[in-house]
């Protein structure tokens, strides 16, 4: 349900344009018919004619009010709850499953403690560069059971920093998958979330990845944890 209730403001957030403009179209129509009923309501003289145009300017102040509101919604859902939310995926990494099975596994030990630099695991040679303060994840830590929903806590402060990522694969064949991004330093707080409910238990590779003010990719921090079934 948290993930679906989540799916749902991230899709409010994303097309925040789209709605804008839809909720506009729908006050002008409904403000134009509102001046209207006002109009016939004042140049009304018989009792049934003045019924008539009073429930048609009731009827138009209703629409008005309503698409105020949701107009303030959608106002307060991008100004106060966006930033409270897990940031949005980057424009690269949309339509991106952050929920996509993965089925391999590699034991603990294929991965250190500090994850400097990893290992080869089958033909790809990760690096890793966790640095206290500049780029680390604190939470979870590495080699770390894990279940549901998970808050990612670190560090992101590197120089000439543009934004950032992070991501998972199976610790057996590595194939990446973003989770999320934002674009804001962070220093031992939330960076997002991540859903493990679907994912099969298993021993997984977290990611953060910083990118700098040209878009590049910086040098990851890796770190190693174990996906268990919720409770």
């Amino acid at each position: 349900m948290d993930a679906f209730l989540n799916s749902i403001l991230r899709g409010l957030i994303t097309y925040q344009a789209g709605i804008f403009i839809i909720l506009g179209l729908g006050f002008i129509l409904y403000l134009r018919q509102f001046l209207k009923a006002l109009g016939a309501w004042r140049q009304s003289v018989f009792g049934l004619e003045r019924n008539l145009a009073q429930r048609q300017l009731f009827s138009a102040l209703t629409g008005l009010v309503l698409l105020f509101l949701l107009i303030l919604g959608e106002f307060l859902l991008v100004v106060v709850i966006k930033p409270q939310m897990p940031s949005i995926a980057l424009e690269e990494t949309s339509g991106i499953n952050p929920l996509a099975t993965q089925t391999a596994t590699l034991p603990p030990s294929d991965l250190d403690e500090t994850a400097v630099p990893t290992p080869t695991i089958g033909q790809d040679s990760l690096v890793s560069n966790c640095e206290e303060g500049v780029l680390e994840i604190t939470y979870p830590s590495d080699g770390e059971s894990v279940s549901g929903t998970v808050e990612i806590i670190g560090s992101v402060n590197v120089e000439d920093f543009g934004s950032y990522k992070y991501e998972y694969s199976s610790a057996g064949a590595i194939d990446w998958v973003t989770i999320a991004a934002g674009n804001q330093l962070r220093l031992d707080e939330g960076l997002g979330f991540w859903y493990t409910s679907e994912l099969p238990p298993g021993r997984y590779l977290l990611q953060l990845v910083p990118l700098n003010n040209m878009g590049e990719e910086m040098t990851p921090c890796i770190i190693s944890v174990e996906v268990v079934p919720e409770e």
